[in-house]
């Protein structure tokens, strides 16, 4: 007999809870991030946050047997993936510094529904007319949110949004990766291509500030949670059902408010909330109708081998 932690059912359940985790890890990052940037600049935090990462990535990257650097690294999907990850790691850390932490959060919740019109677009995937509308009532709830040209509205919201951009960006093209380059490998370098930008950041912001004990832990909090983050979503996927565990997803706009509300005495108002439902909603169905294509796609397989 099996072990039941090998049953599909066992597997998903766990895989949810590693996704579930994951996202309170992602949002304790973001709080640690927006606590730190109250002493030190966008910058510095950057550069700090992601020296750390490239440090524990490389060093696991080593233990594993593959290489830190390779020529693979110059391939096209490679180059747009860490392209697409300086873009949104960059916009969304200097949003999270100069906008309320949920409201960021529940911008982020785009980031599927861009991928699924990316994949369209770009990867030439086939999207019904379900799934784009379900895009196009997402997309209006990210315009409720930022509020472009009403008194609600701030600047750095475009700035979360131009994240969910480089984010999704980086989404697609790691879809084009080829295998033979490990997860950690790329995690490695996406921490080494950010670090360039992010010094320049520091400097443009008025360079290298003193720190208290303070703030260093914050920082070093931000590292653990953000690579512990990492490794738990990363799990969640692999033993998991994508389109089980998916909506799932959306527990970290939860984590956010709950944080934004404790540490920052955040308190969202009605179009941030309606915004919010209407993103959740339509990625949620989203996620939804392409389980039941997939399943139409299996059963039409299935009859052609009968």
């Amino acid at each position: 007999m099996g072990s039941i932690a090998t049953t599909p059912v066992t597997r998903n359940i766990t895989a949810i809870a590693m996704m579930i985790l994951s996202m309170g890890l992602f949002a304790l990052d973001d709080s640690f991030i927006k606590l730190a940037a109250q002493e030190i600049n966008v910058g510095q935090v950057i550069l700090l946050q992601t020296l750390i990462a490239a440090v524990v990535f490389a060093a696991l990257t080593r233990l594993s047997g593959d290489p830190i650097w390779t020529r693979a690294y110059f391939a096209r999907p490679i180059v747009v993936r860490n392209a697409g990850e300086v873009l949104g790691v960059v916009c969304f850390v200097t949003a999270l510094a100069l906008m309320p932490l949920s409201t960021a959060s529940a911008i982020l919740q785009a980031q599927p529904l861009v991928v699924t019109l990316g994949a369209a677009l770009f990867l030439g995937e086939k999207v019904g007319w379900r799934r784009w509308s379900a895009v196009m009532i997402g997309f209006f709830g990210v315009i409720i949110i930022v509020r472009p040209g009403m008194a609600g509205f701030t600047p750095a919201a475009l700035l979360a949004v131009a994240a969910v951009v480089g984010l999704a960006m980086r989404d697609l093209a790691t879809r084009r990766v080829e295998t033979g380059v490990s997860t950690m490998q790329l995690s490695t370098l996406a921490s080494l291509v950010i670090l360039p930008p992010a010094f320049i950041m520091m400097i443009a912001y008025g360079g290298w500030s003193p720190m208290s004990t303070t703030t260093m832990l914050y920082v070093l909090g931000a590292a653990t949670a953000g690579m512990m983050a990492y490794y738990a979503i990363t799990l969640s996927l692999r033993i998991g059902e994508l389109s089980v565990i998916a909506p799932f997803r959306y527990s970290r706009l939860l984590f956010a408010l709950i944080l934004g509300f404790v540490l920052f005495d955040e308190r969202p108002d009605i179009p941030m909330m309606i915004g919010s439902a209407l993103i959740i909603g339509t990625g949620i169905y989203a996620f939804y109708r392409e389980r039941v294509r997939a399943r139409i796609a299996a059963g039409a397989v299935i009859e052609g081998q009968n």
